[in-house]
């Protein structure tokens, strides 16, 4: 995925011209070689049971459970090295390289709301779906303040899935950033409890080794940890702050810019992206693809004894899967009033005795 094109290569989001029309047909810019666009507005009955066709004609239903998947193979060697330098992740020398590789399919749906003071009291506006296989990628932004209860309720052509079924099945893996208020208002507006989430949020606290004072933003994680070039980077933080101009109160937007109808090209712009480089994020704290796994910490290179490297490393990844699961789960508490801008400061230790993070 990392060698994908840009999901903002051909995007409209330098030029002032506003979209003027939110039909899946025409307005999606299309990056450079694939011919096709690289996200869809949807708005209408029709596009979105278009939509739901697609979803379930890529994904896996149910693919394996990511628990299940993220097996590591058994140690190999019980010299481990210390690293040259704490807090740069390296490869043990005498350990294969593919000690840390993950035989898994990576996630496939990866999801973001965004709305008018999101939460149960809130609204929620619009729900970005982003579609990652090996033969298809495509970004979906569902206009939850036009379609209402429909976005859950409308059936697949073949009648046996709604987005309410594929968000509720705890087999089918959901990667969120931060997924607190997001499921929050989508549980407290439409009674859908997502099921089967992987926060991206938690993966960047592991790959750091957790103790961090505050909790990491997404536009951060996105600028700092992936592999992008000067060009791109400009267009992420571009997209991002445009966006923030016209629904930040204060900085003189408002957040019912979510709901115009047609949608704002920089409102869609913000959307797109902070669905768009989920997959690749995934991967980067993951470590797929390039032979360790960003998920051990330095506390767990300084052992000599492979096999507790081994178990650590599966510590993280079962913290991060139940921790997820208490975070969607939030939805369920009613004193629970808000996510990372109300709770900053929750530092977690990979040895800590308590449960929380």
């Amino acid at each position: 995925m990392s060698s994908s094109p840009s999901p903002l290569s051909d995007s409209p989001s330098l030029s002032s011209t506003p979209l003027t029309a939110t039909s899946s047909v025409s307005p999606s810019p299309t990056p450079p070689g694939t011919g096709k666009p690289w996200y869809t507005i949807v708005n209408s009955s029709v596009e979105l049971k278009l939509f739901l066709d697609t979803v379930v004609r890529h994904i896996s239903l149910p693919p394996k459970l990511f628990s299940e998947a993220l097996r590591l193979p058994p140690p190999q060697s019980s010299k481990i090295k210390s690293p040259q330098h704490l807090g740069v992740l390296r490869e043990p020398e005498l350990v294969p390289p593919k000690l840390f590789d993950v035989p898994v399919t990576i996630p496939e749906l990866y999801v973001d709301a965004e709305g008018v003071s999101l939460s149960r009291s809130g609204e929620l506006s619009i729900l970005i779906v982003h579609v990652e296989t090996a033969s298809f990628s495509h970004t979906y932004l569902l206009h939850v303040h036009v379609l209402k209860h429909r976005t859950f309720n409308m059936r697949s052509s073949d009648g046996a899935h709604t987005l309410r079924s594929i968000f509720q099945d705890n087999r089918i893996s959901k990667v969120l950033f931060d997924c607190r208020m997001d499921s929050d208002a989508l549980f407290g507006q439409y009674g859908v409890l997502l099921q089967g989430v992987i926060d991206l949020q938690l993966m960047c606290l592991a790959a750091q080794g957790g103790g961090r004072r505050y909790l990491p933003g997404l536009e951060d994680c996105l600028l700092n940890d992936l592999e992008i070039d000067s060009q791109e980077r400009a267009l992420v933080s571009q997209a991002k702050s445009r966006g923030r101009l016209l629904w930040r109160p204060k900085s003189g937007g408002s957040m019912q810019r979510f709901n115009d109808d047609p949608l704002h090209e920089d409102i869609i712009n913000y959307c797109v992206v902070n669905a768009a480089y989920l997959p690749r994020l995934f991967e980067a704290y993951a470590g797929i693809g390039n032979g360790v796994s960003t998920m051990a910490v330095d506390r767990l290179w300084e052992s000599e004894d492979a096999s507790e490297l081994y178990d650590g490393v599966h510590s993280w990844r079962t913290r991060i899967l139940e921790e997820s699961k208490r975070r969607a789960e939030k939805a369920l508490d009613p004193e629970f009033t808000g996510g990372s801008a109300f709770n900053p400061w929750k530092p977690w230790h990979m040895y800590d005795d308590e449960d929380d993070w």
